[in-house]
């Protein structure tokens, strides 16, 4: 009879092995168990790297070849980079990990807050540091992380302004006309700048009227939506119907896989330029206020649902064309669908009212008459199938300048 006792071993690489031990001629659980104390005992107490591994040595070894494992979004990722390189490191990165106390996340603490750091971004350090110190503490390195809830400031919420539907249809109204299929499109579907800058014309159906939303633009590059709820449906009525018509009309970029809203080159629009140089002063020209990041195209979002929710008292409505909705069965991707056409009608009819029609009407001839593709051309490259969708042209062609695009 023998028992079989099982314990790691602290390795000087700072990783851990799994061991494990037949003892015979013991009488009982008991005796087991005091061979075992007695070679846990023989062990070091941490491994031996942890010594000297300071913080930015295991950053650099550890912790970001597991983040990148763990297939962090990459906006995500950049912004942990920023606050490592800004605040952690400079602080910390000397320091050997197993040194680090909650003294000195203490200190820390005082430094932003001395230096002018609102309570939301020093809670965003400490969230840095303790995934840190949560690997280290996996990889036994640490026996707790030293973050401990008292260093965590209150963060208290500002209300946001929402935007009234007036103020959504004055600032649809004063975009310029290049850029107002882009605005009616925010403004009548809620959908993050990300998404509707990434949008290909195979993502529009014209003759079912759905947008797919299933990818996102983030510093120039496609990523996945925000969350897996984001890959959605969205249905549109007649006011963007004949927005979109009048904008491929006018667009020399119309292939499946190019983009909606491009740059002179056909690349994607910056979401960050997009929003200085021509959102910021349309809401300056209109005297609408832009609090600091609250004012920005994040904003429709916010009056979307707000709008929608005011008019119907139906929230799920919101939460379906927001992509907030957990869709998993075909009941509930039907009901989605009807969520949508009805949210995107109430959005029309909130937004512009009974004014849709001459809206429409009178943007489609400001499109026309900076026009220098004929509707012709347009049509005959649409009915080579590089659309993939039949409809009604409408309205003339132009290139676009890119207003610093």
């Amino acid at each position: 009879m023998y028992f079989e006792i099982r314990y790691r071993v602290p390795l000087p690489n700072g990783k851990w092995m799994h061991k494990s031990e037949r003892i015979y001629d013991v009488k009982g659980k008991k005796a087991a168990h005091t061979v075992l104390d007695e070679r846990l005992r023989s062990l070091p107490a941490e491994p031996q790297v942890s010594r000297h591994l300071n913080l930015k040595t295991f950053v650099d070894d550890y912790w970001r070849p597991n983040f990148e494992r763990r297939q962090i979004k990459l906006s995500t990722r950049s912004g942990y980079e920023s606050v490592l390189w800004r605040h952690v490191l400079p602080a910390l990165g000397e320091v050997s990990i197993h040194e680090i106390t909650p003294l000195h996340i203490e200190d820390l603490v005082n430094k932003l807050t001395k230096a002018g750091s609102v309570p939301k971004s020093i809670r965003n350090v400490l969230v840095v540091i303790q995934s840190i110190f949560s690997l280290a503490e996996d990889d036994g390195l640490v026996e707790r992380s030293p973050v401990r809830k008292k260093h965590k400031p209150v963060a208290r919420g500002s209300r946001k302004p929402v935007w009234t539907a007036e103020q959504v249809r004055n600032i649809v109204n004063s975009a310029p006309p290049i850029f107002r299929a882009l605005f009616v499109l925010v403004a009548l579907t809620g959908a993050r700048i990300g998404e509707i800058l990434a949008l290909q014309w195979k993502h529009i159906d014209f003759q079912n009227r759905t947008i797919r939303i299933e990818q996102s633009l983030w510093n120039g590059r496609l990523v996945p939506p925000k969350t897996k709820d984001s890959v959605r449906i969205i249905q549109f009525g007649n006011l963007l119907a004949e927005a979109l018509t009048g904008h491929v009309a006018a667009s020399s970029h119309i292939g499946p896989d190019d983009f909606v809203f491009y740059k002179a080159d056909g690349t994607p629009i910056n979401a960050d330029v997009l929003r200085r140089d021509v959102l910021y002063p349309i809401l300056d020209r209109s005297s609408i206020p832009r609090p600091k990041r609250s004012a920005g195209f994040h904003a429709f979002r916010h009056a979307a649902a707000s709008l929608i929710n005011k008019e119907t008292g139906n929230l799920k409505l919101a939460q379906s064309l927001l992509g907030h909705s957990d869709i998993s069965t075909t009941a509930d991707t039907h009901i989605f669908t009807e969520a949508e056409r009805e949210a995107s009608a109430v959005l029309e009819k909130v937004i512009f009212g009974e004014s849709v029609r001459d809206f429409v009407r009178g943007h489609e001839q400001e499109q026309v008459s900076v026009g220098t593709e004929s509707k012709a051309e347009v049509q005959n490259s649409n009915e080579k199938g590089r659309l993939g969708a039949a409809f009604e042209i409408a309205g003339g062609g132009f290139e676009p300048p890119t207003f610093g695009l």
